[in-house]
């Protein structure tokens, strides 16, 4: 299965010539999801050679310019490049307004439906869930209204070994059974189990998005077991009164939050144009939590991979 992750931005509120504004994309078995929009989204999606008008939904954590700023201008090149296919987008409350009356006043006349679905502000629910991919959002602590998701894939099928479906002679039939995970009763009175003649369920993977935030209950939550957590660190220890104030996280309570939740791996993000250096991020965070890594624009994370 294909469950990757493209860090498309990874800088914090001013755009620098190292670090784009917060977007990110997921490929989970090739249905593309948008994870925010900042400044010159349109740019890295091509760069990564993202097929952007294959992009189902998009998922915004909040309404901060330097995390939606680039949404209108990829809406409108998806309407130029002649887009039919309907386009959904979740997000905070306020996320419809603001779009509309942008496209409204630049008088950006859509060919396609834009779906709005809007987060519940009270807690962790579905946001949505198709197939064997379900998305839930959660409210997270910053200076207005934000959300953090969690994108899980589960199997819903068992793999037959082929030496069994050879040596047992297995119909179609008994084959489609076994891999929904029922024993077979063949004519001959014997039981198939699937346990005797299926590989092992694949196990589930999941991904976690915090958005912008200050450690909170509602994330610890949303991340618990994860494969792989991206966390904001905009900031080091020495500000840390700043992160409290501004509605951020240091890297160090970003790693204490990856330990808390038993996550595999931490990915650390939203860097601030402050540091030239991000050594000491990702030294303070290890304190906390060995498994962590910085972000890197242009990196494709093979999310299964972390076990």
């Amino acid at each position: 299965m294909r469950f990757d992750l493209t860090i498309l931005g990874c800088g914090a509120a001013t755009p620098t010539l190292r670090y784009q504004p917060t977007a990110q994309v997921l490929n989970i078995e090739e249905k593309w999801f948008l994870l925010d929009a900042g400044e010159g989204v349109q740019k890295s999606l091509r760069s990564q050679r993202v097929p952007f008008q294959r992009i189902e939904r998009i998922f915004i954590s909040h309404m901060h310019g330097d995390h939606v700023l680039g949404l209108p201008g990829l809406i409108g090149s998806m309407n130029l490049l002649g887009r039919k296919k309907p386009l959904a987008l979740h997000g905070p409350a306020n996320l419809e307004r603001w779009l509309m009356e942008g496209l409204r006043l630049t008088e950006t006349h859509l060919k396609f439906e834009l779906e709005f679905v809007t987060n519940d502000p009270k807690g962790l629910v579905t946001a949505w869930n198709e197939g064997n991919i379900k998305v839930v959002s959660a409210p997270v602590n910053h200076r207005i209204e934000a959300y953090g998701y969690r994108f899980n894939w589960h199997s819903n099928t068992r793999n037959v070994r082929k030496e069994s479906i050879d040596y047992l002679d297995l119909k179609r039939s008994e084959i489609i059974k076994l891999k929904r995970g029922e024993d077979v009763l063949r004519a001959n009175g014997e039981y198939v189990l699937v346990e005797s003649v299926c590989l092992p369920k694949v196990q589930d993977v999941s991904y976690v998005y915090s958005g912008d935030t200050t450690p909170c209950d509602n994330l610890i939550t949303l991340s618990k077991n994860a494969n792989l957590l991206y966390h904001e660190a905009t900031f080091t220890e020495s500000l840390k009164a700043k992160a409290k104030q501004t509605g951020h996280s240091t890297a160090a309570q970003a790693g204490m939050t990856a330990r808390e939740t038993g996550v595999r791996q931490l990915l650390l993000g939203h860097f601030s144009s402050r540091y030239r250096s991000l050594d000491l991020l990702i030294e303070e965070a290890s304190h906390a939590f060995p498994h962590v890594e910085l972000a890197v624009e242009g990196r494709c994370y093979a999310v299964q991979s972390y076990l």
